[in-house]
């Protein structure tokens, strides 16, 4: 067994070890999976549906702003399983989907590790922000094992909405398939259109959120999101810049060529929704990390230049520095039972 499998696998068993015997009673957002749960057994949703005004916005506002897919989930969980396993299932699976999409990588060990590390990473998504995990693990399963990467976002948006920013890249890229730097210039100004209307946006499609964040708050309201952004775009710039259309033949390269579009473009919602939107930065600012797990692998696999090694060292270096600040925030605390 080459060795970067066996790295590959005690990272998984690591992860599988952690999803199980985590205490979850210390995680803040555990109670509300818990009552989402219980409610979505309860059947309640179907109910409003129906009574809806009109039977057809009240199925649309259940796919689009209250994401039906992970509603059905929890309403199959709920109805066979006791809240809390069903929870413990969900974290069990979303962490699955991405040992699942890390081995359809160039590299499976770097990008279960980068999973492992990253600050917004299996440390908060794959424990406690569930749905987030969940749409992400799904996005990229289905967009790596079947080469869709389109109708894997489609499929992320119904998880947890904030997908719904991929999904418009996604299909941006999709139309101007033979034509990537006219869709890499379309997807920055298309988000810098979202982040302009941002707040008209999230009246639209915030659903139940609109009764916990103000249109005011969020995550990112640090600069730090603005270089941190930058920096970790690189490696996706790069892949789209070098990449020939020949390549691009290849559904495999197309399907990273579809993500690093997507990553930029997140990235560039998440900067200018720093100076325009500042809950628009924070809702969606986690993927400007998470979307490096498929990019940066195939980046060190398949360009073997001094330029792609560069930009792998900064990025590394950046990481090394983020992995170390997160540490001293307690980031990782509840991973190591602090």
């Amino acid at each position: 067994m080459p060795a970067s499998w066996l790295l590959f696998y005690l990272y998984a068993l690591l992860i599988a070890v952690l999803s199980v015997t985590l205490d979850r009673s210390v995680l803040l957002d555990q109670q509300n999976y818990i009552d989402f749960v219980v409610q979505s057994a309860s059947l309640d949703w179907v109910q409003e549906m129906f009574e809806d005004d009109s039977l057809l916005r009240g199925i649309v506002t259940q796919l689009v702003s209250e994401e039906l897919l992970w509603r059905l989930w929890s309403t199959g969980l709920g109805l066979l399983l006791n809240p809390d396993t069903a929870v413990l299932l969900s974290v069990c699976v979303l962490n699955g989907l991405m040992m699942l999409a890390a081995a359809r990588t160039d590299r499976p060990s770097l990008a279960l590790a980068l999973w492992l590390i990253l600050p917004v990473g299996f440390a908060v998504t794959g424990t406690e922000q569930i749905r987030q995990g969940f749409g992400l693990g799904a996005m990229l399963y289905i967009a790596l094992r079947m080469q869709r990467p389109v109708l894997a976002s489609l499929i992320a948006a119904l998880i947890h909405t904030t997908f719904a920013v991929t999904f418009a890249f996604g299909v941006i890229h999709w139309i101007f398939k033979k034509r990537p730097l006219f869709a890499l210039a379309g997807s920055i100004l298309l988000a810098f259109a979202g982040a302009y209307l941002g707040g008209l946006l999230f009246e639209m499609f915030g659903g139940r959120r609109l009764l916990v964040y103000s249109s005011t708050e969020g995550d990112g309201n640090s600069i730090n999101y603005v270089f941190g952004g930058i920096l970790c775009i690189l490696p996706s710039l790069y892949w789209l810049v070098t990449t020939t259309q020949q390549e691009n033949e290849d559904p495999a390269a197309w399907t990273l060529s579809n993500l690093a579009i997507s990553h930029v473009a997140v990235t560039s919602f998440t900067i200018f929704s720093f100076f325009m939107f500042p809950i628009g930065a924070g809702r969606v600012g986690y993927l400007q990390q998470l979307l490096l797990i498929p990019i940066l692998p195939s980046l060190l696999a398949r360009r073997h230049n001094n330029v792609a090694f560069a930009i792998c060292a900064l990025l590394f270096l950046y990481l090394i520095y983020l992995t170390g600040k997160s540490y001293s925030d307690g980031v990782y605390a509840v991973l190591l039972g602090h």
